[in-house]
């Protein structure tokens, strides 16, 4: 099994803080999606409490996005202008919580039915992240600095192309002749200097699982294949199907 590949590893690198939320090519399509989901997904993909208002005003600020109307009408604008969903988590007694968000691409989840939770409850579902990864995350969100950033990859795959993904899934077989993508996501940590609110960007974007380099598609077979039954389940894999090269 790759262990770098491991859906476990919180595998954080330093982001440059200019490459926070920089552009990059493709760009324009997914802005016309995230424009269009908005528009007729709003109650699906926009989402904030009143205690994320000042983190919502001061995210906007920095991203030279106009703040009238509230917090509800920013993020919609913030959604139009950068690629990455974003979700805005603010300190609380009892760890840091989801209080706000634009997540036009989910993957397999609802802000919705997330909004208000801490990030262990957010995070309820994922195998193991109780026991091993919950208090190294509540960890590294307090210490982390208004002036670092940094970045990690997670990655699934999916039977469809298809970004906004709110509901469950079919079971993929990794093996198997049917046609099916590979989903990553590039997600990001940064803190706001005046709220304190860590703001966590995720960058999604889904490939024929045949344009897949080879040498990863091997890594991504390997780790699969030593993936444990409440990981296969949780990524949406087909469980008999898993380890049968």
């Amino acid at each position: 099994m790759s262990d770098a590949l491991h859906p476990s590893r919180m595998g954080l690198e330093s982001l440059a803080l200019e490459d926070w939320l920089k552009a990059q090519p493709g760009d324009e399509a997914l802005l016309t999606q995230r424009t269009n989901l908005i528009a007729a997904h709003a109650s699906d993909v926009l989402a904030a409490l009143p205690e994320a208002d000042a983190a919502v005003a001061e995210l906007a600020a920095l991203l030279n996005v106009e703040t009238t109307g509230g917090s509800l009408p920013t993020l919609a604008r913030l959604g139009r202008a950068v690629a990455e969903d974003l979700c805005i988590l603010t300190a609380a007694e009892d760890g840091y919580r989801l209080t706000a968000g634009v997540l036009c691409f989910p993957n397999r989840w609802r802000l919705a039915e997330k909004i208000g939770g801490n990030v262990l409850a957010v995070h309820g579902p994922v195998p193991d992240y109780a026991a091993s990864l919950s208090a190294g995350v509540d960890r590294f969100m307090t210490r982390l600095r208004p002036d670092r950033a940094f970045i990690r990859s997670n990655w699934g795959l999916v039977d469809r192309a298809d970004l906004f993904v709110p509901e469950p899934t079919p079971a993929v077989d990794p093996h198997g002749a049917a046609h099916f993508f590979f989903r990553r996501e590039d997600q990001s940590f940064r803190k706001l200097p005046d709220s304190g609110a860590v703001i966590f960007s995720i960058r999604t974007r889904t490939t024929p699982w045949e344009a897949v380099p080879a040498d990863r598609r091997a890594a991504i077979l390997a780790t699969i294949d030593g993936l444990n039954t409440a990981w296969l389940g949780y990524k949406s894999i087909d469980r008999d199907r898993a380890g049968r090269a």
